[in-house]
């Protein structure tokens, strides 16, 4: 199931809360269909360090 853009921005601030890393975010968000492109504008991080960390994956 995809998840819409408040369904990510929820599950962002859940998870971050519960400790969960950026990185650990990246992978599940990229897991569950979200596009580099929107993790990195969810997250707010460049869309180079996305990829970075889904190659060290």
């Amino acid at each position: 199931m995809k998840m819409d853009e408040t369904q990510v921005k929820h599950f962002i601030i859940t998870e971050r809360r519960r400790g969960t890393t950026i990185e650990e975010l990246v992978f599940i968000l990229h897991d569950n269909g979200v596009p580099d492109y929107e993790i990195s504008n969810f997250l707010d991080l460049s869309i180079r360090y996305v990829e970075e960390v889904l190659s060290d994956g």
